[in-house]
């Protein structure tokens, strides 16, 4: 079973101003009910109703002119159902990040301390595989995953690597090609070195900065898609 995406308030309403653009066949340029209105159609808040239009603005479906009106900007459905759907996969895409900047964070700064010489000699050896099997343009994902499972097994605290892997299919999601790109990640490779390096020499706050790269590198691609 496929796990069941949280939508939030602004998206729902965003998909119903969607509804009524194409219920009123509404084209580009026309005008479209006044915020007030919208909140008075939709029994919402006019905060929610602010929050969706940002959203409808940000994937170019509609523009607020200050004094004017909403304006539908885009209304070919094919178009908008696919920038909503991207849209929504950003916003999924993001919390796994964040997620994972907690839990992952965690391990590396004990994996710093506590690993073995022969876990990190283990990660050191699927390190250098994802790197020949990019070098080489083959799918590394599989082997991605198996790196940060053995940081996990590597803090040495069984109710976290517990944790990683009750949430490793939502974690999968950063590993299985997003978007349908190909090596969607490739920037982050050389902070999983210095991270690795941190682990290595036993430096928690160096491995945890690096790591923090990582997390940074992948969320602003998310953010550029």
């Amino acid at each position: 079973m496929k796990s069941i995406k949280k939508v939030s308030l602004h998206e729902m309403i965003a998909e119903e101003i969607k509804r009524y653009i194409n219920d009123h066949q509404l084209k580009r340029g026309n005008k479209l009910p006044s915020v007030a209105e919208l909140t008075a159609i939709l029994n919402v808040s006019r905060s929610s109703i602010r929050e969706a239009l940002r959203y409808l603005e940000g994937i170019d479906v509609l523009e607020v002119q200050n004094g004017k009106g909403i304006f539908v900007k885009d209304n070919d459905e094919l178009k908008i159902v696919a920038k909503i759907a991207v849209e929504q996969e950003k916003n999924y895409l993001l919390h796994i990040s964040e997620l994972r900047r907690a839990l992952e964070g965690k391990a590396v700064e004990l994996a710093s301390i506590r690993a073995t010489d022969h876990e990190i000699k283990e990660m050191e050896r699927l390190l250098a595989e994802v790197i020949s099997l990019n070098d080489e343009g083959i799918d590394s994902s599989k082997e991605d995953w198996a790196f940060h499972k053995t940081i996990y097994k590597a803090s040495h605290n069984p109710l976290l690597e517990s944790v990683a892997e009750s949430v490793s299919e939502t974690f999968n999601k950063l590993w299985s090609k997003p978007f349908g790109i190909e090596h969607i990640f490739e920037d982050t490779l050389p902070f999983h070195f210095t991270m690795m390096e941190g682990i290595k020499q036993r430096d928690p706050a160096y491995a945890t900065q690096e790591f923090n790269k990582i997390i940074d590198t992948v969320e602003k691609t998310v953010r550029k898609i």
